[in-house]
């Protein structure tokens, strides 16, 4: 869809649309025309292109602060009714740089052309340097839109289609926005073509920011211990103490375990006999954070990451299939953890079942 009133663009973008996008370009001369159908089928649409300047109303002046405020309103207000945000980009006659601020920045689907030309609109006239080339910045919109879809569409497919009790899981622990964010590329990689096993395999820090955000989670709601989490450094979490709490076997005897481990166990006791996770998931998570690095700091554990892959990849080819079968465990680990909280919905009681600290009076 494209809101434009320009007659020498409307006859031509289409062609253009399709040749450079494989997009079916359907053109309205102003948003009024556009948003009704845009409400009544909704799902037929897939990006939305922006005039800068054009009629918000049939016979109202090409103003962009009426326009542009208004519309990128109403497309926020659609989408949350639909619930589906339909992405929308703005491609604007050269020189218009005075409707900058007229664009908010939540358009999160195109950062990297922000981050590329410092503004979040095209030019319909301008060219570009991308690559080894100068580009028109329009043609270039006709293709990241097609890209776009095809991210969007695939993303469909994951939540909706192959995994859709995983992603229900996220929803009902509000764990959509965070965790949701680093196991789509995890998954995706496996189902649909377009990444390389090298670049695949650098998503091992997904894997490990996932289970940062889900032992957060448990520790705001009870089940892990505090210390898990450092009140004094933000990026500071002990996965392995995580994985000793959840899944390891409480030693009888301090001076039988050494390290880490000791220092966990004298300082937290684990007020169920059995560990909470069930022996798979218990040796998935401790072969999960083995992989991704024992360093409490996310920073501290990419070097440690880097290192531990260098030694391995070179034996199995640079294959993918290690990081892909933890992400099918983090897949399991994260509906066990769903059906756990909801058999242990109270934190504070959960505070009190699972755990104590080793000098507490109580």
């Amino acid at each position: 869809m494209q809101v434009e009133n320009d007659p020498l663009v409307t006859n031509s973008y289409p062609g253009e649309a399709d040749m450079y996008g494989d997009l079916q370009l359907t053109v309205f001369p102003c948003w009024e025309e556009a948003e009704v159908t845009l409400e009544s089928d909704y799902d037929r649409w897939q990006a939305i292109i922006l005039d800068a300047k054009c009629q918000y109303k049939k016979g109202d002046a090409d103003k962009a602060d009426r326009f542009l405020m208004n519309v990128i309103t109403r497309i926020g207000k659609i989408a949350a009714r639909k619930n589906r945000t339909i992405p929308w980009y703005v491609l604007s006659g050269q020189g218009e740089d005075d409707i900058r601020d007229l664009i908010p920045d939540i358009n999160e689907w195109d950062n990297s052309w922000f981050k590329l030309t410092n503004r979040r609109f095209y030019s319909k006239n301008g060219k570009i340097k991308y690559g080894k080339e100068e580009r028109h910045e329009r043609q270039l919109l006709f293709e990241r839109i097609r890209t776009q879809v095809n991210l969007y569409n695939e993303e469909l497919q994951i939540e909706n289609d192959l995994y859709p009790d995983v992603f229900k899981a996220l929803d009902d622990l509000d764990l959509a926005g965070e965790v949701g964010f680093h196991l789509m590329p995890l998954l995706r990689a496996i189902h649909f073509k377009g990444v390389s096993n090298a670049d695949y395999n650098c998503r091992y820090i997904d894997l490990r920011k996932a289970l940062e955000y889900i032992f957060r989670h448990m520790v705001k709601k009870g089940i892990l211990p505090s210390n898990i989490v450092s009140k004094k450094e933000k990026d500071s979490v002990n996965l392995s103490w995580s994985s000793l709490f959840l899944g390891g076997t409480q030693p009888e005897n301090l001076n039988d375990v050494k390290g880490s481990e000791k220092i966990f166990w004298s300082e937290i006791e684990r007020l169920q006999a059995e560990p909470l996770l069930p022996k798979q998931l218990s040796a998935w998570l401790k072969e999960a954070i083995f992989q991704t690095g024992g360093a409490a700091h996310t920073a501290e554990a990419e070097a440690e990451i880097a290192m531990n892959l260098d030694k391995y990849l070179p034996q199995v080819g640079g294959s993918p299939y290690m990081l892909r079968s933890l992400a099918m465990g983090l897949c399991d680990f994260i509906l066990w953890y769903d059906n756990f909280l909801k058999a242990h919905p109270d934190e504070e009681i959960n505070a009190i079942t699972f755990w104590r600290k080793c000098d507490s009076k109580f």
